[in-house]
């Protein structure tokens, strides 16, 4: 791993905005590193249009990254315009409001959701960075790093225990929604190669006098198109 997206992610983890955003910042700029420090600096920039420029920024590198994909899809959605990333202010030390699980319904997306607090005028940079702090927790859980390791990150970043529980909660959910649906797509391709291959096959069979009495069996589709369904059918069961 490069050293400065080493000692990025380090500084992202440990709650230091400022210091993660001027590393990954670098490492943004080497090939060997930008996709990672692009996805991590999304944990750390200011608000959804600079997270949304840092998540369009890993898919200009990598078109297949899931997270990058799934994050940049809730954003747009919600109507956000990418931003160039400015250099984060400083944390100010005043505790964070109280984190609310999302309501899991099929019409929403699972993600935190911050009470308003009009205490202080830091609410604003608070609520950012218990986004930024779900995406993290997500992003670790899809890299199936245990919860008790992230758990202990997020205490680090000055949540509270509770909180942090919920947040984790909440990226599971998210997690498991997002694979679940990933596992359905590939079981819908798999039923609909075998439904391909069996046609043809059919085709060919119910023709085979006009084809000297030959008929073509399209295994190929249909061998793959178990495959994909089985793989897809267990995956959709195991993350329901």
């Amino acid at each position: 791993m490069d050293n400065f997206l080493q000692q990025g992610v380090m500084a992202a983890k440990a709650g230091d905005r400022s210091r993660a955003f001027d590393l990954l910042s670098r490492a943004s700029n080497i090939p060997e590193s930008s996709e990672q420090a692009w996805l991590w600096l999304s944990s750390v920039v200011g608000d959804d249009s600079e997270r949304l420029y840092c998540l369009e920024s890993v898919l200009k590198i990598n078109p297949g990254n899931d997270i990058a994909k799934r994050g940049s899809t809730m954003l747009r959605q919600k109507g956000v315009i990418p931003a160039i990333p400015t250099y984060p202010e400083p944390q100010r030390a005043s505790t964070p409001p109280a984190y609310v699980p999302s309501t899991r319904s099929s019409q929403s997306n699972p993600v935190p959701v911050v009470e308003s607090a009009p205490q202080s005028s830091g609410a604003g940079w608070q609520q950012q960075d218990l986004s930024g702090l779900f995406e993290y927790a997500a992003m670790e859980l899809a890299a199936n790093k245990p919860n008790r390791e992230i758990e202990k990150s997020l205490l680090n970043r000055g949540v509270s225990l509770e909180t942090a529980r919920q947040i984790i909660n909440d990226a599971k959910y998210a997690v498991k929604k997002a694979r679940r649906e990933k596992y359905k797509k590939r079981m819908t391709r798999g039923f609909s190669l075998i439904v391909v291959g069996v046609i043809i096959t059919g085709c060919t069979f119910v023709f085979a006098d006009s084809l000297g009495g030959k008929f073509v069996l399209f295994y190929g589709a249909i061998i793959f198109g178990v495959i994909d369904f089985v793989v897809g059918l267990v995956g959709w069961i195991v993350n329901a």
